[in-house]
């Protein structure tokens, strides 16, 4: 398997590269080629390091790991879940107290690929069955984070998505216009609210995100041996 691992940044996936290093060393991963690419926060950063390295091989499975607010109480913080579906939430115009998205104003066609009905789409099978028994959530991302009570009423009036990010859109659109299967792991660090990261938890989040991807990447990689 040729595995590609990305995240905005390096704290988010420091410790599943200490196992895949352990792997390395153990000689487990000899019949197996996997890569880390941090490409930095944000969708453009992440569109720009996807560019440059989607096209270099012959990638089996490009998985994105990170962390993300929760809209929804039940996803709680160190929850970890599987983005089936994404949107970017902040791509178009204001009209008065209004925004309308680029599909809404015509810049965009809805169902032109890579989106349907302007979603971006997550489809693909792999052999973990992990992935699956995570809690599979729509996700919106965004450039500007929010923390203002009437603009997440209003997100979640428009598109009801359970987790933001910054990246994750960016990462479906250019796994799917590369044709190449994904999947987006993400971990709850927050929930989306008013700003206060005294009620945050990144440390938890981190460590979650970590201890589900060694578990994933271990099914990937041994897809027949009894789960």
């Amino acid at each position: 398997m040729k595995l590609l691992i990305t995240a905005a940044t390096w704290n988010e996936v420091s410790p599943l590269e200490k196992v895949l290093a352990h792997w390395e060393k153990e000689g487990r991963l000899k019949t197996h080629a996997f890569e880390i690419s941090i490409t930095g926060i944000g969708g453009v950063a992440t569109a720009f390091h996807l560019g440059k390295i989607l096209p270099t091989s012959n990638w089996d499975l490009v998985m994105q790991l990170g962390i993300a607010g929760s809209f929804k109480k039940e996803i709680g913080i160190g929850s970890v879940v599987n983005v089936k579906e994404e949107r970017f939430a902040d791509l178009g115009a204001e009209d008065g107290e209004r925004f309308l998205d680029a599909f809404e104003i015509e810049l965009l066609n809805e169902n032109r690929f890579p989106f349907e009905y302007g979603k971006l789409l997550n489809k693909t099978l792999t052999g973990s069955p992990l992935i699956f028994d995570l809690p599979q959530v729509n996700g919106i991302s965004v450039n500007k984070v929010h923390g203002n009570e009437m603009s997440i009423q209003n997100i979640i009036s428009k598109y009801q998505p359970d987790v933001e990010s910054m990246e994750g859109a960016a990462f479906f659109f250019c796994c799917k216009m590369s044709s190449i299967p994904f999947i987006e792991i993400r971990s709850i660090s927050n929930f989306v609210e008013k700003r206060d990261k005294s009620k945050w938890n990144i440390h938890l989040a981190i460590e979650k995100l970590n201890e589900t991807a060694v578990k994933i990447i271990d099914q990937l990689l041994s897809p027949k041996k009894d789960q």
